[in-house]
């Protein structure tokens, strides 16, 4: 049995309480939470997973299981409300978070009682990691996976990323937009500012990767010894020549397809065993230890920025994890003063898995609200 956890006191960020009106099956919820880790447990459909995806979404803006926050408001509702009080030791303050979303799909944040237009200062404040069964398939996922986990972690990593993010993404779309028109006044100017606009996109993905490949070869020898020769590469989306060069080698092509099919939207993250991609061979099993450790960097990489732990969600872990890689993360998660919110059919599976905890049980009543009972 694990003799790991933190009591909540010892944690910097903690969720204390969480409160939630019309937000999926849950037509209304008030909880607080003692424990530095609590776990969920319920049937499949009883509402355990929508709890943690309302506080990754209340964090993010996004939910990791679907693409339109209007798919989370309570059946012929109008409106869904998240809101949670939270305390930060780096502050020794208690906060106030609330977000409202309508079905027109019209959102307002008030953090501390003040309005707050951006989504990104609120993961700022109250940052939340969530893995979920669809993170294990890491390796197998269509490349845009990999590098939206990239562009989240340098984001979280270097505060004038997502400035720049968003610049070379809108200069990318006028680019786009001039090649589908076939217009070709102005297009020099749009190709040399797109390619100075993603050289410093790609340096700064390149900075952070170098401190993920550092920790990806001493993970993987921790995690899997058995595996020899294992390496991660980053791809930057165009080749080691000059971005603008080849921007106008291609402008024909590009005419014809109607956008640019180089740069810094064709990056990815390749594991590789010597010259040949990992995914080709690696057991199922051996994929969600490079999936394991993939998270376990994006934790240790925000932890050395900020100097404190993001809240962590794990979602039906048991069913994805065989016994060892479930010891090896739940030994890793508390080894630091993490809050974590664990779900899983049974809770007797995975108690010996982890030290101080909590317990709650999610049932549906008649009417297919979801209820919380400990």
């Amino acid at each position: 049995m694990s003799t790991g956890g933190y009591a909540a006191a010892h944690l910097k960020v903690q969720l204390y309480k969480l409160v939630l009106e019309n937000f999926r099956c849950y037509r209304s919820l008030e909880q607080q939470f003692e424990a530095g880790t609590t776990i969920i447990d319920g049937e499949n459909g009883s509402g355990k997973t929508a709890l943690i995806e309302a506080i990754y979404w209340q964090s993010t803006g996004r939910s990791f299981r679907h693409h339109k926050s209007s798919n989370l408001i309570r059946h012929q509702q109008k409106q869904l409300t998240v809101f949670s009080e939270y305390r930060d030791a780096t502050d020794h303050q208690r906060h106030l978070l609330g977000v409202r979303y309508t079905a027109q799909q019209k959102k307002t944040i008030k953090y501390n009682g003040e309005p707050v237009k951006r989504q990104t200062d609120v993961a700022q404040q109250f940052p939340v990691i969530a893995i979920d069964p669809g993170c294990f398939l890491w390796i197998d996922h269509a490349p845009g996976f990999r590098r939206s986990y990239l562009d989240w972690l340098v984001f979280h990593v270097e505060p004038h990323y997502l400035s720049l993010w968003k610049q070379t993404q809108k200069t990318q779309q006028q680019l786009n937009r001039l090649l589908k028109k076939g217009h070709t006044r102005d297009l020099q100017v749009w190709q040399q500012q797109y390619a100075q606009l993603a050289q410093q996109t790609h340096k700064m993905r390149s900075q952070v990767f170098q401190s993920i490949q550092q920790r990806f070869a001493k993970l993987v020898g921790h995690f899997m010894p058995d595996i020899h020769a294992l390496s991660l590469e980053y791809r930057k989306g165009w080749r080691d020549e000059d971005l603008l060069q080849l921007l106008i080698h291609k402008q024909e092509l590009h005419h014809k397809l109607g956008y640019i099919d180089i740069g810094i939207h064709k990056a990815d993250l390749v594991c590789m065993s010597e010259s040949q991609s990992a995914q080709v061979f690696l057991s199922r099993g051996q994929k969600k230890l490079i999936a394991i450790i993939m998270y376990v960097i994006f934790i240790e990489l925000f932890e050395s920025r900020h100097n404190k732990s993001p809240v962590i969600c794990l979602d039906d872990i048991d069913s994805e994890l065989d016994n060892r890689a479930l010891k090896i993360l739940s030994d890793y998660l508390q080894q630091q003063p993490r809050q974590l919110f664990i779900t899983t059919v049974n809770a007797s599976t995975i108690d010996q898995y982890f030290g101080h905890h909590q317990v709650f049980h999610v049932e549906q009543d008649q009417q297919n609200n979801s209820i919380l009972s400990s």
